[in-house]
């Protein structure tokens, strides 16, 4: 997108959001000026709304999670054959959650449609634990090919940290030698999605031997101070 079609997508967008909730469009530029757009739907008191403003945000923010949810809902074995529509899958699930940190797998058949979605473990703003024997089981049952694996940044920096490559490592480690393929790892921040595997980050073969026990993870700035836990 070039920096016009930016600026006038910007201008719809504060247009709309003015006429939805009632805020002053002025207000709205003007704080757009020196801020993120996206701090007026996720932060809304940062543009001091009235009670009714700020239901009317709140009733908008809904509705919004209700048509990406749906909208994915109603593409039933979704094909995730390119990095973009296995991104955006992903970004519609996690681009909301902003208190806790969500660790999501796809179960892909061999045509790579989508055959189940899950989130297999929610943890704090922060961190979380990933139980590899669950993945497993869960793969199993219904005799997947290959899976993709997501999880969301709170913060909405998407940027992968050591533990996420090195929890991607640990999956291969896992699904490699039995045939199931880890296609790719998304890490979603807002409404933005890092791929591991398109960014050449090298973790998803067989390195080392399998191992099952929990993975507990730190995330976001916290991570890079932190090892990994057996």
């Amino acid at each position: 997108m070039n920096p016009s079609q930016n600026l006038a997508y910007k201008e719809i967008f504060l247009s709309g959001l003015a006429g939805l909730t009632g805020l002053s469009h002025a207000q709205l530029k003007e704080y757009s000026k020196s801020s993120s757009i996206f701090n007026i739907m996720d932060y809304p008191e940062l543009v001091d709304p009235t009670s009714e403003q700020l239901e009317r945000i709140e009733l908008l923010k809904k509705l919004i999670k209700s048509y990406n949810v749906l909208r994915t809902a109603e593409t039933t074995r979704m094909v995730l054959d390119d990095v973009s529509a296995a991104g955006r899958y992903f970004v519609s699930f996690l681009e909301g959650k902003r208190d806790k940190e969500v660790f999501m797998v796809a179960f892909m058949d061999t045509k790579l449609k989508v055959i189940e979605t899950r989130i297999m473990s929610e943890g704090d703003i922060n961190s979380a634990a990933v139980y590899p024997k669950e993945i497993l089981k869960r793969a199993l049952d219904c005799s997947c090919s290959s899976i993709f694996l997501a999880h969301n940044h709170p913060s909405g920096d998407p940027t992968p940290s050591r533990e996420d490559i090195a929890l991607t490592q640990k999956l291969a480690n896992i699904f490699e030698p039995i045939g199931i393929h880890i296609n790719d790892h998304f890490v979603v921040g807002g409404m933005n999605y890092y791929s591991l595997k398109e960014n050449g980050e090298s973790c998803f073969d067989y390195r080392d031997t399998a191992n099952y026990q929990p993975i507990y993870y730190h995330q976001d700035n916290a991570a890079n101070d932190h090892e990994l836990e057996p």
